[in-house]
């Protein structure tokens, strides 16, 4: 920035508005320069309203992500930091070898147990790691479940119960129940911070009678399952008796995901992407007796070994209600093959918003929804979903592999890591996603150029990687391994 010297007389003159409406339009590194040059320049720079322009601007309208933070109760001198912070960690996690700022590790309470899952979730304001490791493979299994404080690594909360049939893990930040578990009934889980100790943490905050194989997904107070007959079942805990079958056409699924929103739910199973309408549902006018049918389903053509799908946010929006207007999908896929290891490649699939979709009006303080219905002509999503990109992420023979998307547009995965000689040895890689849309809905894998993976957080000289979890506004990263270690790794600078 070049000022005359006649105009550098003038400029600190001017009334502080004026200059407040002229500092607005600089870059940053022009903001944190200027106010060297006079008291009433600095004081400018150091005001809030200045530094919320100056977050919108360089961070929530590039997408940059950002931790969780209330706005409305930061200082000026707060908002610099969360900006600060937010910059310096986009470009270490962004770059070609993202630098590891801490690395941490724990190991759960029983030893040896293998690592089922992982998930970075909030308590209050406790940025905690909630860690599944199974004991036994032998009838019945125990699962132990850990919740970690991230600051301290102390464990918060514990409880090893016997596992009957699968858990999900609550997508709503902001509900209460936290874990939906077959145990062999099924029970939901919430945290007691008021606890004596963390083995008296996670209590059970309903039991469900229902019968249930598996519990398949959980949001909010909605979860789906599989009844023991292998039928598809969707029910919400404040209505525990009044159970719905979704048609189902592929039983035994090996992956599972669902995106779940209070007027539908977005299922993805080993050959097809469904949409169904949850208004009957909601509502409680659907008859028990008769099958949900999807309004709307995608065939792939491979069948699916592993998948992940996330709804993308904005930094500015960073935590979105079950009632928000649809948002775009990433779905990310490994495709099965004749061979006994999947191909070496994932694949990037988009699933749009329907911008002429009319949402149904729901009144949160009652049950009864009004408004447009979920039909053919009126669907929250472009089907069928758009291939995007494919990436190239090489598999050994049996060899383990995970995968974790986040919010932000973040891809991270282990696959083989060819370098090291000899048949072990795993690469944590990861790709900032294409958030542009292609304006086709015509695209196969065919058509696709392959991608190489942007980022190498890491490699491994064996193979007991087996589980991973992201949390892209903390920039963090979870590892966790068939021997119960976990390591946690810090990609920003915390002051």
């Amino acid at each position: 920035m070049c000022i005359s010297i006649s105009t550098s007389r003038i400029i600190p003159s001017l009334p502080e508005d004026v200059l407040f409406m002229i500092f607005q339009h600089l870059s940053l590194q022009d903001v944190l320069s200027i106010r060297r040059v006079c008291r009433s320049f600095k004081d400018i720079t150091h005001s809030r309203g200045l530094w919320v322009l100056i977050l919108r601007k360089e961070v929530w309208d590039r997408d940059v992500p950002t931790p969780r933070f209330n706005l409305d109760h930061l200082s000026s001198a707060q908002i610099e930091k969360q900006v600060a912070i937010s910059l310096h960690l986009h470009l270490n996690w962004t770059s070609k070898s993202p630098k590891v700022i801490r690395r941490r590790h724990v190991t759960v309470a029983t030893p040896r147990a293998r690592i089922t899952s992982l998930h970075f979730i909030t308590l209050g304001v406790c940025s905690c790691l909630l860690s599944f490791s199974l004991k036994s493979r032998v009838e019945p299994r125990t699962v132990t479940i850990e919740c970690w404080d991230l600051s301290s690594l102390r464990c918060k909360a514990r409880r090893t119960v016997q596992w009957f049939g699968g858990y999900a893990v609550n997508s709503d930040p902001e509900s209460t129940g936290i874990i939906a578990i077959k145990t062999p009934y099924v029970e939901i889980l919430a945290f007691d911070p008021s606890a004596s100790s963390a083995d008296l943490a996670l209590i059970p905050l309903i039991t469900l009678n229902t019968a249930a194989k598996s519990i398949l997904s959980f949001s909010g107070t909605t979860v789906i399952f599989r009844t023991p007959n292998d039928e598809l079942k969707i029910l919400d805990i404040i209505r525990p008796f009044y159970e719905i079958k979704l048609e189902d056409r592929q039983p035994f699924p090996d992956s599972f995901e669902a995106v779940l929103n209070n007027e539908y739910a977005i299922i993805l199973r080993p050959k097809t992407l469904a949409l169904y309408s949850l208004g009957t549902f909601r509502r409680g006018s659907h008859p028990p007796s008769a099958s949900l049918s999807p309004s709307q389903v995608h065939e792939f053509q491979w069948r699916i070994d592993s998948c992940v799908m996330q709804r993308q946010i904005s930094p500015s929006a960073p935590y979105l209600s079950r009632d928000s207007k649809p948002s775009t999908l990433n779905i990310l896929i490994r495709y099965s093959s004749l061979f006994p290891w999947p191909v070496n490649l994932l694949h990037h699939y988009t699933l749009y918003p329907n911008d002429s979709y009319i949402s149904s009006a729901t009144n949160k303080h009652s049950s009864t929804t009004t408004g447009f219905a979920i039909t053919s002509n009126n669907l929250p999503y472009k089907f069928p979903p758009v291939l995007s990109q494919t990436i190239v992420s090489p598999v050994r023979l049996f060899a383990i592999t995970d995968m974790a998307l986040g919010p932000y547009g973040t891809a991270v995965w282990f696959d083989s890591h060819t370098d090291y000689h000899g048949e072990v040895g795993q690469r944590l890689a990861g790709l900032m996603l294409d958030r542009e849309e292609t304006g086709s809905n015509n695209i196969t894998a065919a058509d696709q150029v392959s991608t190489m993976p942007s980022m190498v957080f890491g490699a491994h000289e064996k193979d007991d990687w087996n589980r991973l979890a992201i949390d892209e506004g903390e920039g963090r990263i979870a590892v966790g391994s068939t021997t119960g270690e976990i390591i946690i790794e810090d990609y920003a600078e915390r002051q």
